[in-house]
Protein backbone atom coordinates (compact mmCIF):
# COMPACT_ATOMS: atom_id res chain seq x y z
CA UNK A 1 0.00 0.00 0.00
CA UNK A 2 1.39 3.41 -0.99
CA UNK A 3 2.24 6.00 2.24
CA UNK A 4 0.09 8.68 2.15
CA UNK A 5 2.62 12.11 1.58
CA UNK A 6 2.24 14.36 3.83
CA UNK A 7 2.39 18.23 3.62
CA UNK A 8 3.52 21.48 5.08
CA UNK A 9 2.00 24.98 4.72
CA UNK A 10 3.02 28.18 6.45
CA UNK A 11 1.32 31.56 6.61
CA UNK A 12 3.36 34.00 6.90
CA UNK A 13 2.88 37.70 7.29
CA UNK A 14 2.78 40.84 9.06
CA UNK A 15 1.79 40.46 12.95
CA UNK A 16 -2.28 40.10 13.36
CA UNK A 17 -2.37 39.96 9.80
CA UNK A 18 -4.71 37.01 10.52
CA UNK A 19 -2.32 34.46 9.69
CA UNK A 20 -3.16 32.12 12.86
CA UNK A 21 -7.10 32.59 11.99
CA UNK A 22 -6.40 31.32 8.71
CA UNK A 23 -3.97 28.60 9.75
CA UNK A 24 -6.57 27.31 11.92
CA UNK A 25 -9.20 27.08 9.55
CA UNK A 26 -7.05 25.83 6.51
CA UNK A 27 -6.51 22.48 9.67
CA UNK A 28 -9.68 22.31 10.07
CA UNK A 29 -10.52 22.00 6.37
CA UNK A 30 -7.30 19.67 5.71
CA UNK A 31 -7.91 17.76 9.24
CA UNK A 32 -3.89 18.42 9.66
CA UNK A 33 -1.71 19.63 12.55
CA UNK A 34 -1.38 23.00 13.41
CA UNK A 35 1.52 24.49 15.56
CA UNK A 36 0.76 28.14 16.32
CA UNK A 37 3.54 30.30 16.71
CA UNK A 38 1.02 31.77 19.64
CA UNK A 39 -0.08 34.46 22.09
CA UNK A 40 1.47 36.53 24.62
CA UNK A 41 0.79 34.36 27.27
CA UNK A 42 2.62 31.55 25.57
CA UNK A 43 6.53 34.22 25.49
CA UNK A 44 8.44 34.52 28.28
CA UNK A 45 8.52 37.76 30.35
CA UNK A 46 11.72 38.61 29.26
CA UNK A 47 11.16 38.17 25.38
CA UNK A 48 7.80 40.00 25.97
CA UNK A 49 9.83 42.90 27.33
CA UNK A 50 12.41 42.56 24.56
CA UNK A 51 9.86 43.11 21.99
CA UNK A 52 7.79 46.19 23.89
CA UNK A 53 10.66 48.17 24.62
CA UNK A 54 12.61 47.10 21.76
CA UNK A 55 15.75 45.91 23.45
CA UNK A 56 17.97 43.00 23.50
CA UNK A 57 17.99 42.02 19.70
CA UNK A 58 20.00 39.53 19.73
CA UNK A 59 18.66 37.82 22.46
CA UNK A 60 15.25 37.99 20.76
CA UNK A 61 16.56 36.46 17.45
CA UNK A 62 17.88 33.79 18.84
CA UNK A 63 15.00 32.72 21.31
CA UNK A 64 12.38 33.13 18.50
CA UNK A 65 14.61 31.09 15.82
CA UNK A 66 15.10 28.11 18.38
CA UNK A 67 11.42 28.20 19.08
CA UNK A 68 10.57 28.42 14.67
CA UNK A 69 13.26 25.58 14.07
CA UNK A 70 12.25 23.66 16.71
CA UNK A 71 8.55 24.01 15.67
CA UNK A 72 9.80 23.24 12.25
CA UNK A 73 11.17 19.91 13.11
CA UNK A 74 8.10 18.66 15.00
CA UNK A 75 6.32 19.63 11.75
CA UNK A 76 8.81 17.48 9.83
CA UNK A 77 7.96 14.58 11.40
CA UNK A 78 4.35 14.62 11.01
CA UNK A 79 5.00 15.19 7.38
CA UNK A 80 6.94 11.91 7.50
CA UNK A 81 4.12 10.31 8.79
CA UNK A 82 2.14 11.18 5.78
CA UNK A 83 0.13 13.87 7.90
CA UNK A 84 -0.77 17.61 6.91
CA UNK A 85 0.99 19.88 8.74
CA UNK A 86 -0.06 23.89 8.95
CA UNK A 87 2.25 26.57 10.67
CA UNK A 88 1.45 30.51 11.12
CA UNK A 89 5.14 31.10 10.78
CA UNK A 90 8.10 29.15 10.23
CA UNK A 91 11.89 29.63 10.45
CA UNK A 92 12.37 32.19 8.03
CA UNK A 93 10.63 34.63 10.41
CA UNK A 94 13.40 35.10 12.17
CA UNK A 95 15.89 35.78 9.80
CA UNK A 96 13.42 38.83 8.34
CA UNK A 97 14.38 40.99 11.58
CA UNK A 98 18.33 40.34 11.25
CA UNK A 99 19.79 43.29 9.34
CA UNK A 100 17.04 45.47 11.33
CA UNK A 101 18.00 44.49 14.64
CA UNK A 102 21.72 43.18 14.65
CA UNK A 103 25.07 45.06 13.77
CA UNK A 104 28.60 44.32 13.05
CA UNK A 105 29.79 41.00 14.21
CA UNK A 106 26.72 40.30 15.74
CA UNK A 107 24.96 40.49 11.62
CA UNK A 108 27.41 38.59 10.46
CA UNK A 109 26.72 35.87 12.95
CA UNK A 110 23.33 35.95 12.72
CA UNK A 111 23.77 35.73 8.90
CA UNK A 112 26.12 32.87 8.86
CA UNK A 113 22.96 30.81 11.03
CA UNK A 114 20.65 32.11 8.68
CA UNK A 115 22.69 30.45 5.77
CA UNK A 116 22.86 27.33 7.65
CA UNK A 117 19.21 27.12 8.37
CA UNK A 118 17.99 27.25 4.68
CA UNK A 119 20.67 25.07 3.22
CA UNK A 120 19.16 22.04 6.22
CA UNK A 121 15.86 22.70 7.10
CA UNK A 122 14.18 23.04 3.52
CA UNK A 123 11.14 25.48 2.66
CA UNK A 124 7.29 24.64 3.57
CA UNK A 125 5.25 22.78 0.63
CA UNK A 126 2.82 25.69 0.01
CA UNK A 127 3.73 29.37 1.63
CA UNK A 128 1.22 31.17 2.05
CA UNK A 129 1.97 35.18 2.24
CA UNK A 130 -0.87 37.45 3.58
CA UNK A 131 0.34 40.96 1.72
CA UNK A 132 -1.40 43.88 4.08
CA UNK A 133 -1.12 47.45 4.17
CA UNK A 134 -0.49 49.92 6.36
CA UNK A 135 -4.06 51.05 7.66
CA UNK A 136 -4.91 47.22 7.69
CA UNK A 137 -1.48 46.16 10.19
CA UNK A 138 -2.89 48.59 12.72
CA UNK A 139 -6.23 47.85 12.46
CA UNK A 140 -5.97 44.10 13.42
CA UNK A 141 -2.99 44.98 15.71
CA UNK A 142 -5.84 47.47 17.24
CA UNK A 143 -7.99 44.53 17.04
CA UNK A 144 -5.69 41.56 18.64
CA UNK A 145 -5.38 43.75 21.87
CA UNK A 146 -2.26 42.22 23.14
CA UNK A 147 -0.24 44.85 25.37
CA UNK A 148 3.39 44.14 24.20
CA UNK A 149 2.39 44.61 20.25
CA UNK A 150 0.32 47.54 20.40
CA UNK A 151 2.23 50.69 20.57
CA UNK A 152 3.47 53.25 18.38
CA UNK A 153 7.09 52.24 18.20
CA UNK A 154 6.16 48.62 17.94
CA UNK A 155 3.94 49.84 14.63
CA UNK A 156 6.26 51.86 13.18
CA UNK A 157 9.96 50.33 13.49
CA UNK A 158 8.86 46.19 14.00
CA UNK A 159 4.89 45.31 12.31
CA UNK A 160 5.17 47.74 9.26
CA UNK A 161 8.91 46.82 8.35
CA UNK A 162 7.78 43.22 8.14
CA UNK A 163 5.43 43.36 5.26
CA UNK A 164 7.96 44.57 3.32
CA UNK A 165 10.66 42.42 4.32
CA UNK A 166 8.47 39.69 3.46
CA UNK A 167 8.30 41.44 -0.44
CA UNK A 168 12.39 42.04 -0.56
CA UNK A 169 13.02 38.36 0.36
CA UNK A 170 10.69 37.34 -2.48
CA UNK A 171 12.59 39.43 -4.71
CA UNK A 172 15.72 37.80 -3.40
CA UNK A 173 14.29 34.54 -3.71
CA UNK A 174 12.24 34.23 -7.02
CA UNK A 175 12.63 30.68 -7.17
CA UNK A 176 10.36 30.30 -4.19
CA UNK A 177 6.95 31.54 -6.11
CA UNK A 178 6.01 28.96 -7.49
CA UNK A 179 5.14 27.13 -4.52
CA UNK A 180 3.90 30.43 -2.85
CA UNK A 181 0.48 32.25 -2.48
CA UNK A 182 0.45 36.14 -2.26
CA UNK A 183 -3.26 37.28 -0.86
CA UNK A 184 -3.92 40.69 -0.43
CA UNK A 185 -5.31 40.75 2.89
CA UNK A 186 -7.05 43.77 2.83
CA UNK A 187 -9.87 42.17 -0.29
CA UNK A 188 -10.23 38.98 2.05
CA UNK A 189 -12.43 38.33 4.69
CA UNK A 190 -11.38 34.73 5.74
CA UNK A 191 -14.65 34.36 7.61
CA UNK A 192 -16.37 34.36 4.29
CA UNK A 193 -16.74 31.01 3.06
CA UNK A 194 -16.18 31.77 -0.81
CA UNK A 195 -12.86 33.72 -0.11
CA UNK A 196 -11.28 30.71 1.94
CA UNK A 197 -12.22 28.59 -0.70
CA UNK A 198 -10.41 31.14 -3.20
CA UNK A 199 -6.99 30.35 -0.68
CA UNK A 200 -7.85 26.59 -0.90
CA UNK A 201 -8.55 26.42 -4.68
CA UNK A 202 -5.02 27.82 -4.84
CA UNK A 203 -3.01 25.21 -3.13
CA UNK A 204 -4.95 22.37 -4.13
CA UNK A 205 -3.84 23.73 -7.54
CA UNK A 206 0.04 23.57 -6.34
CA UNK A 207 -0.13 20.16 -3.97
CA UNK A 208 -2.42 16.98 -3.85
CA UNK A 209 -3.58 17.05 -0.34
CA UNK A 210 -5.97 13.53 0.53
CA UNK A 211 -8.21 14.68 3.45
CA UNK A 212 -8.92 12.06 5.72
Amino acid sequence: MQKREGKIIAVIGAPRSGKSFLSDLLAKHYNGKIILEGEEMDFPERIREDIEKNIRSLERILWFRNKLVKEYLVARRHKEKGETVILDVFWIGYQLFIDALAHDFENEVLKDMAEIDRKTLNYPDVIIFLSVTEKSIRKFIKLGGRKFDDSEDYVVNQALPVNELYNDFFKKHKKLLNKTIIVQRDLMDFSKPEDLEKIIKQIDGKIKIKIK
